[in-house]
């Protein structure tokens, strides 16, 4: 029996309706070594996990992970905010040079996927963040500039107010698992058509050399080997759709999952799913597992099988094997995808935002990310494959 599915709409009145507790002596710290992040650890986890939402982006396992590359040790501003001692919210940030401006953006960046708030359970984030900005406006940057705010987060009221969205609103799927008794009860609720024909191409490709299914922990030495395998792939895809990616340019972002994977810094941990064809991968997946929310990071597959739709087939084992697991919550991240679309109807909306701190900072705000950024994308995304691939390939080379 599937049971009354809340909407994420719905979970943030819930959260707002809770907010209760008054600030009674509050302060405001600034973290921006190491050092000071691992004095707090204990706290930090403690508020991870009774902070609504997603937060693995801001998790202190991920957060130790980023600090390991000196360069963003160097331009951290990580503001914890206490109330009669009490740690009750962790917003990571740091400053990013672009060029001759300065943004003050999310400390994970360009590879967390929501720019996020830890909170206590009971604060109203607005008065939370209103004793932070202050402090984000003496940070030494020309913008605030969060990206991916997710509907029913502790951003998302205070920074559709207060800020300025820019930038395409997209989406982030999710799927609540305890709603359903079970992965079979689960998948009646997916549509008829869907089903069937999901197991037509299934049975395709049992027949001819059958599929298997297996999930990849943290700890296997495959993992790794894994994971780079899909970074790689990925890559290629990126390339040769001529689309472009901050996350995938230079070895950031690997270096960023060995560190969370081999790292002393426990509570996220990596997962990767694989789906063969006989002895052959067609679609590999992983992402991260914190605090019984999968969030499925980023997914690769073998183009020979395109007209099978690999990804597709694929989540239905990633969805069974979550349930097996004992996993609550799939969180696809953005964006809202076709082939995500299929195993839910749950979406959160999710944007970003700007808030100048200087002329510049407008001027970049209202002329760039407002304005001739959106128009540019539009006009790239409109070639054909194959000059947007060229396109893009000469753009590199001439940046450098």
């Amino acid at each position: 029996m599937q049971a009354d599915v809340v909407t994420s709409e719905e979970f943030a009145a819930v959260k707002q309706s809770s907010a209760t507790k008054a600030l009674q002596n509050p302060s405001v710290r600034v973290l921006q070594s190491p050092v000071e992040v691992a004095d707090i650890q204990q706290h930090w986890r403690k508020l991870e996990q009774s902070a609504k939402g997603n937060p693995v982006f801001q998790s202190y396992a991920w957060t130790m992970a980023m600090l390991e590359n000196p360069s963003v040790v160097q331009s951290a501003k990580i503001f914890a905010v206490y109330d009669q001692q009490n740690l009750i919210a962790i917003l990571p940030l740091r400053i990013e040079k672009q060029k001759s401006l300065k943004a003050l953006t999310g400390l994970g960046e360009p590879f967390q996927q929501y720019s996020e708030m830890l909170l206590e359970p009971g604060y109203k984030p607005a008065e939370v963040l209103s004793l932070v900005k202050p402090h984000l406006q003496k940070a030494g940057a020309d913008i605030i500039h969060l990206r991916q705010i997710r509907e029913g987060s502790a951003l998302y009221d205070y920074a559709s107010a207060q800020f300025t969205e820019v930038g395409e609103t997209d989406g982030a799927p999710w799927l609540e698992l305890n709603h359903w008794d079970s992965f079979e009860d689960y998948l009646k609720s997916i549509s008829a058509r869907s089903r069937k024909t999901i197991r037509n191409q299934r049975n395709r490709l049992h027949k001819s050399a059958g599929l298997t299914h297996r999930v990849i922990r943290q700890g296997d030495p495959e993992l790794e080997t894994m994971v780079l395998r899909t970074l790689k792939g990925r890559e290629n895809w990126v390339e040769a759709m001529g689309y472009a990616s901050r996350a995938l340019e230079g070895d950031g972002l690997q270096q960023l999952l060995l560190s969370l994977s081999n790292g002393p810094a426990k509570g996220c941990e990596l997962i990767a799913f694989e789906l063969k064809h006989g002895d052959l991968p067609i679609s590999t997946e992983w992402g991260c597992l914190f605090e019984g929310c999968y969030s499925a990071y980023m997914a690769d597959w073998n183009p020979d099988y395109e007209q099978s739709s690999p990804g597709k087939l694929h989540q239905m084992d990633v969805i069974e094997a979550c349930f097996a697991l004992g996993i609550d919550r799939i969180d696809f991240l953005k964006p809202a995808s076709r082939y995500k679309m299929t195993w839910t109807s749950e979406v959160a909306s999710v944007f970003d935002a700007v808030s100048p701190l200087s002329f510049k900072g407008q001027l970049y705000a209202s002329l760039w990310l407002k304005n001739l950024r959106p128009l540019a994308k539009r006009i790239v995304l409109a070639l054909p494959k194959g000059p947007r691939a060229l396109l893009m390939s000469t753009v590199k080379k001439i940046i450098g």
